[in-house]
């Protein structure tokens, strides 16, 4: 009995060392090549020394690292871009979440922002509707000759003579013209 118990300590104690070894590189977002060709993990970038070439994995919101200058004049020759060719634009690398989240809320922003404008012209829309329906009526009124009264200075009521109501018909049309248009 102390054998089996052993044994599945043992096999236990195997999976967790197999587990550390094989989770460790998995975590890690570097990795080189050091001076002895073995490969080095880790979650901070390599040491100065250390060049391009030998950088194996890199995380991909870091900046491309590039590889070194080759002394070759064809290989430079044909780097350079030509004096008539146009260049590639350089890709970016994606964005941060704090520039997602950014971009986010810009975006939200606009969006209420144009909510509110479109809220707005409907406002303004409506009560322009309302007060051109209002010039109708009233010119309608003018022109058919209801009796149409005002309020003096005085605060006595008087009744709109021919060329009054004449003038008056002249003033609703030119706001019919300018609110229903």
């Amino acid at each position: 009995m102390a054998s089996s118990t052993h044994s599945a300590q043992m096999r236990a104690l195997l999976l967790g060392i197999a587990l550390i070894a094989f989770t460790g590189p998995a975590c890690a977002q570097w990795a080189w090549k050091d001076d002895n060709g073995r490969t080095v993990y880790s979650d901070r970038p390599p040491p100065a020394g250390v060049k391009a070439d030998r950088i194996v994995r890199q995380p991909t919101n870091a900046q491309t690292v590039l590889p070194p200058q080759q002394s070759n004049a064809a290989t430079e020759a044909a780097a350079r871009p030509s004096s008539d060719a146009k260049t590639a634009p350089v890709p970016s690398a994606p964005k941060s979440v704090a520039e997602q989240e950014m971009e986010f809320r810009k975006r939200q922003i606009e969006r209420a922002e144009a909510e509110k404008k479109a809220q707005d012209d409907q406002a303004r829309n409506a009560a322009r509707a309302a007060e051109c329906e209002r010039a109708r009526g009233y010119l309608k009124a003018v022109e058919d000759g209801q009796r149409i009264a005002r309020t003096d200075a005085a605060g006595n009521r008087e009744f709109l003579d021919d060329s009054q109501r004449a003038a008056e018909a002249d003033r609703a049309r030119k706001i019919v013209e300018s609110t229903c248009n």
